[in-house]
């Protein structure tokens, strides 16, 4: 697993936020929710699995807080058809 990092409404990976090498990012909503809208991987990193790593630590953060997700970007949207263990955080 990789070391991801928290930042503002994201998890990255990179030195820090001003030098971002994969990111996720989230709007904190109402109710609770959290809407998954941007993944990005840097080139260098794609076809390592870094993405579904980024949206896997969003999970887990929203079950360690209690939220739920909609997840508004394709990318994450594809994770969670493809991972139906994630259906417990997933905002109906």
């Amino acid at each position: 697993m990789i070391n991801l990092k928290e930042g503002n409404n994201k998890f990255y990976l990179g030195d820090n936020e001003n030098d971002i090498k994969a990111e996720v990012t989230y709007i904190n909503s109402s109710n609770n929710t959290l809407i998954l809208n941007h993944t990005f991987v840097s080139k260098e990193l794609r076809g390592q699995k870094i993405g579904a790593q980024l949206v896997k630590r969003v999970v887990d953060y929203a079950r360690e807080n209690n939220k739920k997700i909609i997840p508004q970007c394709w990318f994450a949207d594809d994770e969670f058809k493809a991972h139906k263990e994630y259906e417990d955080v997933l905002a109906k």
